[in-house]
């Protein structure tokens, strides 16, 4: 039913702080009233929104996107499950249908056709017995100003990640893809084509929002993107790294309020037909099978909207 991804949105206490993160981080803004709105180059729908409000950051809501079809079995779902439906929490907020899953979190669904992963041009990369590239630099340019191209996924912490996984899955259509044993995580995809998760919970003493994470173009845009980031005064969170859930390569940095946003590479993908096994990974094993850093610091599960 799920079929895509839309937007995070976020309340946060200043919006300033947030249009220097997001446009460092590589992101085109526009502004709302009361909101500020942030997209990908080439994207036609936002992709993150911060909406001012409090003193501290909180989860505002997740959207998702799916057809008629799929709209009307979640609609019958959550009437089946006494859930209901809510009006928009903003003026800007859009269409669709809005409620609270089981633990308080917004969520919106609303039709929107699937928007194609960006294609590009397959590099040319040497290895061990293979020459792809031939009398040309593999380095790319040093003028470089990499972009992400997506949102691609984030996680949210939970107090029941298998209650959580059990409502997405059932009531939205989602699909589990893997999950970290003792009930510490789990990872969701969509309907159909999915990249290998969207979705993750973390387990965690309350709900709260953990990362945002955005498609790179190659480990070198990831990297050249961090320096930018540092450069712009903004704190290194862990990586880069190869996460072993999704095989992605990670490189996370704090936002302003202590959440983070993550540059990725290379994620597994899955067909909708395929009948794939759900992976149980290890923490250690799930959570990298290398970091320049090592293992994760002692903040990186921290629940900063539980504190």
């Amino acid at each position: 039913m799920v079929q895509s991804l839309q937007h995070l949105a976020l309340s946060v206490p200043d919006l300033k702080e947030g249009a220097e993160f997001y446009t460092t981080f590589g992101m085109n803004m526009r502004e709302g009233d009361d909101l500020l709105a942030f997209r990908c180059d080439n994207r036609d729908h936002d992709e993150i929104v911060l909406v001012e409000s409090g003193k501290s950051r909180k989860f505002h809501h997740i959207a998702f996107a799916t057809d008629e079809a799929g709209l009307q079995t979640i609609t019958s779902n959550l009437k089946a499950r006494d859930i209901a439906l809510l009006d928009p929490p903003y003026k800007e907020a859009g269409d669709g249908i809005w409620f609270r899953d089981p633990e308080g979190n917004l969520v919106n669904i609303h039709v929107a056709s699937i928007k194609p992963r960006p294609k590009e041009e397959e590099p040319a990369v040497n290895r061990p017995g293979v020459v792809n590239r031939l009398n040309a630099h593999g380095c790319p340019p040093f003028d470089i100003n990499p972009r992400p191209r997506r949102f691609g996924h984030m996680i949210l912490f939970t107090p029941d990640v298998q209650a959580q996984t059990k409502f997405y899955t059932e009531a939205l259509g989602m699909k589990l893809s893997a999950r970290i044993v003792g009930d510490y995580a789990a990872f969701l995809r969509c309907a159909g084509d999915s990249d290998h998760h969207v979705l993750g919970f973390l387990n965690s003493s309350a709900p709260g929002f953990h990362h945002a994470s955005f498609e790179m173009g190659s480990i070198d845009e990831t990297e050249v993107a961090a320096k930018r980031l540092l450069g712009g005064g903004f704190k290194h969170a862990w990586g880069p790294g190869r996460h072993g859930v999704g095989s992605n390569y990670f490189h996370y940095f704090r936002d302003p309020w202590n959440g983070m946003a993550e540059y990725f590479f290379d994620i597994d993908y899955v067909a909708g037909d395929y009948n794939w096994e759900v992976d149980d990974f290890t923490k250690q094993d799930g959570m990298f099978l290398w970091a320049a850093d090592g293992p994760p610091p002692k903040d990186f599960g921290t629940n900063y909207e539980a504190e």
